[in-house]
């Protein structure tokens, strides 16, 4: 199936949507070209999107897309009922295939830190998007013409943070259903909980709690049993073992040599006995400094998120409450990111 060449219905509300958008970032300051630049991409996302009933009636769907479009309802009331924020997102499907988006990430080598910029709204962040991948590359080339290590990455997924109501990307649907689960909910979270200028407590919580929420709607699924089950727990415990690897590297990353420093990581990797992952596509895939450093931000390791969850009763507003109220402020006992 080409999902790009179905056609999008033309509706009043989607385009009144993009012109919203645009009137928003036109007031973005000194980022407006950047911000205006990707809010064409939303609004190309937003106004070619496919309704999820019209897709699922091509006849051409694959077995597996149309499963998860099958699902896709049932999936956003569970994420609604526990608390997340769902609005009007993934009511419908892009049209394009491919990435969602490019990504730049840099690091200083001497530092040995990722550089960070800084944007209305999201506040500082690790990486900057792209809509079109020559432009994260001429990103890329700018950046390393100033000595840093430079990286473009494809990106699957996004979050306008609730301020749209974004389309599912194409890619999530041949995604396993354990791995939809997850990528749905993770992004749901983003639009539910986010603080200005903490993108590693951001990106931390969303894969704890995209990670926790979708073994909940898999055991209501399908029980407490199950291969689909088992390859969820397994794959959260190889994700598990290659983040408690990569902060090790890190901490040898600030007083070694960098390249041998990543020679015996990848050794590590290759004699690791992992569940699903395979040591070597791990061992052989491109470790950049940027992509070492930007691993520590998706880290869930780093906070005691599980503690905070039970603390918080396992409800999504009341660890979002205690987040805005305690972590993002002034609290006394705030746990320590560097966990």
């Amino acid at each position: 199936m080409n999902i790009s060449q179905l056609h999008p219905r033309q509706g009043t509300g989607r385009w009144l949507c993009a012109l919203l958008i645009c009137a928003c970032l036109n007031g973005t300051g000194c980022h407006g070209a950047y911000l205006l630049s990707n809010g064409s991409a939303v609004v190309h996302s937003i106004a070619t999107s496919i309704p999820i009933e019209q897709l699922r009636n091509d006849p051409d769907l694959s077995p597996e897309a149309r499963s998860r479009l099958e699902t896709l309802p049932e999936l956003l009331e569970f994420a609604r009922h526990r608390g997340l924020r769902v609005g009007g997102a993934y009511r419908r499907v892009e049209s394009t295939e491919g990435p969602a988006s490019w990504i730049v990430a840099a690091a200083d080598p001497v530092t040995v830190t990722l550089h960070r910029w800084k944007f209305p709204i999201v506040g500082e962040v690790p990486y900057k998007g792209f809509r079109f991948r020559e432009h994260a590359v001429r990103e890329a080339k700018l950046l390393a013409d100033q000595g840093l290590i430079a990286e473009v990455l494809p990106v699957s997924a996004w979050s306008s943070l609730g301020w749209f109501p974004e389309p599912l990307p194409s890619s999530l649907l041949e995604l396993a259903e354990h791995r939809f689960a997850t990528t749905v909910l993770h992004e749901l979270v983003h639009r539910t909980i986010h603080i200005s200028g903490e993108s590693d407590l951001n990106e931390g919580l969303a894969t704890f709690l995209g990670s926790r929420l979708a073994e909940e709607w898999l055991i209501s699924q399908h029980g407490e049993v199950g291969d689909i089950l088992t390859r969820h727990r397994s794959r959260e415990r190889d994700e598990m073992r290659l983040n408690q690897r990569l902060r090790e590297l890190q901490q040898q990353l600030q007083h070694g040599d960098l390249e041998r420093e990543i020679a015996r990581f990848r050794l590590q990797l290759a004699d690791q006995p992992w569940e699903q992952f395979s040591g070597e596509e791990l061992a052989n895939s491109s470790w950049t400094l940027p992509r070492i450093l930007l691993a520590k931000v998706y880290d869930p390791g780093r906070m005691p998120w599980s503690q905070l969850w039970l603390e918080s009763a396992e409800d999504v507003n009341v660890l979002g409450n205690r987040i805005r109220q305690e972590i993002s402020g002034t609290w006394v006992g705030r746990p320590s990111l560097e966990r």
